[in-house]
């Protein structure tokens, strides 16, 4: 059987979102998750994670392009997803606010957790631009995680479901990223899958069984659940429910035997 790792990201994000993720960890449904620091109800929860943290993966969800930052170069807002990939690409981002800001959303998750991020990953896959991945690795070079910590990469994809999107994902950073962490000897994952259009409409099980299908050994797959039916103050409510609905059921772990994964954490 080959080994895969389930994320669910923006744990303290909302707290339908954060409810789902610790219900679906408790389970084994999931074996990582990815923490936003700067999420509204990160710090209401981020003690919660020790009720989970036997179980899975605790990692960094990066944020640059969403609310505001906790660093005073980006406290009164971040810009725009397209802004920074602009930027990023052009060299024109700050180095500076860049490394505190990193630095800052690091320390903020030691300070509320207690412990080091298992590992890091990006929201909107921001981590792996140009500068920003120069900056993130001079932030770990200052703070020095465990051999164990790994870095998520985009690098080599599973398409299935992500059109457009896939391609922008994977040719905005992603095979510099994998460079640089094969050049730093830092783990990763041997493959990535779970972009697809968020929308209500999409076939969610049916992709999922493609992703367990099509990933490699020791691969890992990104998703985004949630208890957030008419949450309309949130993006892909619907979307998000309908993953976690998935998740939680019987079907899922048909679907994990059927297509020979054995679900497990990349720490393993």
């Amino acid at each position: 059987m080959k080994r895969i790792t389930l994320c669910a990201d923006d744990y303290g994000m909302h707290p339908g979102v954060s409810e789902a993720i610790l219900e679906l960890a408790g389970r084994g449904r999931i074996q990582a998750t990815s923490c936003m620091v700067t999420g509204s109800d990160w710090q209401n929860q981020a003690r919660s994670l020790t009720s989970v943290q036997d179980n899975v993966d605790i990692g960094l969800h990066l944020n640059l392009t969403e609310g505001k930052g906790l660093s005073p170069s980006f406290r009164d807002g971040f810009p725009s997803l397209n802004q920074v990939l602009i930027k990023s690409h052009l060299h024109m981002l700050d180095k500076t606010a860049l490394f505190d800001e990193i630095s800052i959303q690091y320390q903020n998750f030691l300070d509320a957790t207690g412990r080091a991020p298992d590992f890091i990953d990006g929201h909107q896959h921001i981590h792996h631009l140009p500068m920003v991945r120069n900056a993130l690795i001079g932030v770990l070079q200052h703070y020095k995680p465990e051999p164990s910590f790994w870095i998520r990469s985009v690098i080599p994809m599973i398409r299935q479901g992500g059109g457009l999107k896939s391609y922008i994902i994977e040719n905005s950073g992603g095979k510099s990223l994998l460079y640089e962490l094969i050049n730093q000897s830092i783990s990763t994952n041997t493959s990535f899958a779970g972009i697809y259009s968020l929308e209500p409409d999409a076939d969610y099980p049916a992709l999922m069984k493609s992703w367990l299908s099509d990933s490699y050994d020791r691969g890992l797959i990104m998703c985004h659940p949630g208890k957030t039916s008419g949450q309309t103050q949130l993006d892909h409510p619907e979307a998000r429910q309908k993953e976690f609905d998935y998740l939680s059921g019987q079907q899922f772990i048909d679907d994990c035997h059927q297509t020979g994964v054995d679900l497990c954490r990349m720490k393993q």
